[in-house]
């Protein structure tokens, strides 16, 4: 929507006011467009969820099927959550299938 794309360019400016964020349950972080491989998010206040998302990095992964290593992308995926609003199991659940999703990403 409109205003979905005008918040996302005013985000991207650094021009965003907590008001404007109000409403929402889950941030995403993407800390590794700074070169960061990990780090520890804090949901924002009012927000249950921070997905934070380090930097992509190519790593050697054996393939059983063919006896040799080939390249793949890792990054690592944090998820800090508000105890109050989802438990643990939960938390993790939602975790693991974001790592499905990306993992399969020619399916999204």
């Amino acid at each position: 929507t409109t205003k979905y794309k005008e918040l996302v360019d005013l985000a991207r400016q650094r021009r965003i006011s907590p008001d404007m964020q109000a409403g929402g349950i889950a941030t995403v972080s993407n800390f590794g467009t700074f070169g960061m491989e990990w780090g520890t998010p804090i949901p924002l206040p009012d927000q249950t969820l921070l997905l934070g998302l380090g930097v992509g990095k190519k790593v050697p992964s054996w393939d059983e099927e063919k006896k040799e290593f080939i390249p793949r992308t890792e990054a690592q995926i944090t998820l800090s959550f508000d105890h109050r609003s989802i438990d643990g199991g939960g938390a993790g659940r939602l975790l693991k299938r974001v790592i499905e999703l990306l993992e399969t990403s020619k399916q999204l």
